[in-house]
């Protein structure tokens, strides 16, 4: 069972990226905070749903198939991360950002690792089943 976690910043976006080769995704942030996750991701934007990972390279009858890195960073550049939320029990992962957006990450595996992020000199891997393991960052 993973106690709750809450990490306080002041970290601008800076980028994503989407590995399609390891079906990952890479969010950065100013202050060496940076996310590595392979799970299912959702935007929010004033408590909708702005964007869902599983969406990205779909067509959906458009006239391109959607390209979440670019909507991603049109939605989030300019904005701040202000919190980190490591949820109890779940360690489900839940961003928080300014203007009333929020990225929720959540733990999709029993078995697998899910995310791992660094922040404050640590490494923090959502492992299977909602437990966390945290290391030194080298």
């Amino acid at each position: 069972m993973t106690n709750e976690l809450t990490f306080n910043t002041n970290s601008q976006f800076q980028s994503v990226t989407f590995d399609k080769d390891a079906d990952s995704w890479y969010f950065v942030f100013t202050g060496k905070i940076a996310f590595n996750v392979s799970a299912f991701w959702r935007l929010l934007n004033d408590k909708q749903i702005h964007l869902v990972s599983i969406d990205h390279g779909h067509q959906f009858g458009l006239p391109k198939p959607v390209d979440l890195t670019q909507l991603l960073t049109d939605s989030l550049t300019g904005k701040t991360l202000l919190e980190i939320k490591v949820k109890q029990n779940t360690a489900d992962l839940l961003l928080t950002l300014t203007d009333n957006f929020e990225l929720e990450i959540f733990i999709s595996s029993t078995g697998y690792e899910t995310y791992n992020f660094s922040v404050d000199k640590k490494i923090y891997i959502g492992m299977g089943s909602g437990e966390i393991a945290v290391f030194d960052d080298i």
